[in-house]
């Protein structure tokens, strides 16, 4: 009975603990989506080959062997966000098969981001986060009104 109690005295404490660092996080803020691009990169992966040279029955020399090139291209999604009298540009690559691709995103639809070192979160219509990387920070002395 004592294992089974404090087993459960554990995960009350682990959510607690859960709610108190879900509260520290960074206050989500309203920005809008003013640009959604995307561009491709080649990046370059692993390459390997073997190759033999041998000797058929009729005396003739032939290569044989394998060639492998992990050359790829990647897809990487580039959002700006005017957030007060900021504008972010945030990159991200494409997810290929897990993850979220924010294809469904409007330009000039209304954002909730967060911003927390050198990453924009952003917070989608089904509480989910996005992250993604921070590359560019503009001020924009003009737009402070849109807090």
């Amino acid at each position: 009975m004592k294992v089974i109690t404090s087993i459960i005295g554990l995960v009350l404490v682990g959510v607690l603990a859960a709610n108190v660092a879900a509260d520290d996080s960074s206050p989500s803020l309203m920005g809008k989506l003013v640009g959604f691009d995307t561009r491709t990169q080649l990046v370059e992966g692993l390459r390997n080959s073997h190759y033999e040279e041998k000797t058929t029955k009729d005396g003739k020399k032939v290569t044989d062997g394998y060639s492998y090139d992990g050359t790829r291209t990647e897809v990487i999604y580039v959002l700006t966000v005017v957030v007060g009298d900021m504008t972010y540009t945030a990159e991200h690559a494409k997810a290929v098969i897990f993850g979220y691709n924010p294809t469904d995103m409007v330009v000039n639809d209304p954002v909730n981001v967060r911003v927390e070192k050198n990453k924009l979160i952003f917070v989608r219509s089904n509480g989910k986060e996005y992250k993604t990387t921070i590359v560019r920070m503009e001020r924009n002395p003009g737009l402070s009104t849109m807090r």
